[in-house]
């Protein structure tokens, strides 16, 4: 939801806060573009709003790949996550909205929106233990104190952003285009800078945040290892690209642990990434649809575990055995890494297996 906030945002229909609820401003704000677009859907995203964003907003697909992620996850769509609002997507949306009593009509409004929240928390475990939530706002403002004002958060523009962004950029993390909206890129890098420096993983600049910005601690990649290459620290969550001149760090999402079962052949395994030092064996300029959910320019390490893009890059661990990155991320790495870069796998935790230790037919899927 908040994907399409920021479409339309961007294209001049402000939703009020982008806080990924689907608020009685952002119907508004879809029904006013709607409205300007000639399309008859009004309030819900449909596929002729979907096809009219994707026309005026080259990257306004994400929105509708994000409805496609938040659907695999919950096991109610199997089509390629590709940013189009097909029959097969219709289909998935109108299977949630029988399944929860809300009218089938295959258009994504508040009441599905709010229908597909409570049925994903139902479905979809999440490790509390890994993100804490937002400080609470106060009524004083002191360099350690958060207050809505001051947290600089998804919706949020301006200088202040701005700053923020290009803060974020000269440190090698990805924030999205310099343009002082704190979209979906800038959450993640954010999420990044967190991950890296062991704060609290929610993706908001509030003044802790901030003031790290300026003296950064935390830990970077490895001394003594290949360059150029990939680096993956599972504890922290987070990915490096090493280069001769640069240090990238990137959100990521690793396996999550939890058992699943695969929808082809109905066998049983747990999500786990495999560590130790590999290379990248092929990889794919598009995407690939596996039996878990959607690759994006998958670029293989180990068998069928690779380093993709993904709609959903959560604070915590959280696919199939793969390394989730964002799709944005996902075709930046893409022109750089090349077949036969190393990529190295670490845990300092010591939970994760190593390949001699995966169970017999092990494959991550997503």
């Amino acid at each position: 939801m908040s994907g399409l906030q920021e479409d339309l945002l961007r294209l001049g229909y402000p939703p009020g806060a982008v806080d990924g609820r689907f608020s009685a401003s952002t119907v508004a704000a879809l029904e006013r573009f709607q409205a300007e677009a000639g399309v008859s859907e009004r309030g819900a995203l449909g596929p002729a709003t979907a096809a009219a964003l994707d026309s005026r907003l080259p990257q306004a697909s994400e929105a509708v790949r994000a409805l496609q992620s938040a659907l695999t996850d919950i096991g109610m769509f199997a089509g390629v996550i590709d940013g189009q609002f097909d029959a097969r997507l219709v289909a998935a949306v109108q299977a949630v909205q029988q399944r929860t009593g809300v009218p089938p009509d295959g258009e994504y409004g508040p009441q599905t929106d709010a229908a597909l929240e409570r049925l994903y928390a139902q479905l979809v475990p999440v490790p509390q233990t890994t993100v804490a939530p937002p400080p609470a706002p106060t009524t004083t403002v002191a360099a350690t104190t958060s207050t809505t004002d001051n947290l600089l958060q998804l919706g949020r523009t301006g200088p202040e952003v701005l700053a923020l962004q290009q803060r974020l950029a000269a440190l090698g993390y990805r924030a999205g285009n310099q343009d002082g909206v704190l979209g979906a890129a800038t959450v993640s890098a954010v999420l990044a800078f967190q991950k890296r420096e062991g704060l609290t993983r929610d993706g908001i600049a509030g003044p802790e945040v901030i003031a790290r910005l300026q003296a950064p601690t935390g830990a970077g990649p490895r001394a003594g290892l290949p360059v150029p290459r990939l680096e993956v620290d599972i504890a922290r969550q987070v990915l490096f690209l090493v280069l001769p001149n640069a240090i990238w760090t990137l959100n990521a999402s690793t396996g999550s642990g939890l058992q699943y079962e695969d929808p082809t052949t109905h066998a049983t395994d747990v999500a786990v990434t495999p560590v130790g030092t590999f290379t990248v064996q092929r990889t794919v300029n598009g995407d690939v649809q596996a039996p878990l959910g959607t690759l994006h320019k998958p670029m293989y390490f180990y068998g069928g575990w690779a380093v993709h893009g993904a709609a959903s890059v959560p604070p915590w661990p959280a696919s199939h055995g793969c390394v989730r990155v964002s799709d944005e991320d996902a075709d930046w790495l893409f022109g750089i890494v090349s077949v036969g870069t190393p990529v190295v796998i670490y845990d300092t935790t010591g939970k994760s297996p190593t390949t001699a230790q995966l169970s017999n037919g092990a494959t991550p899927g997503y």
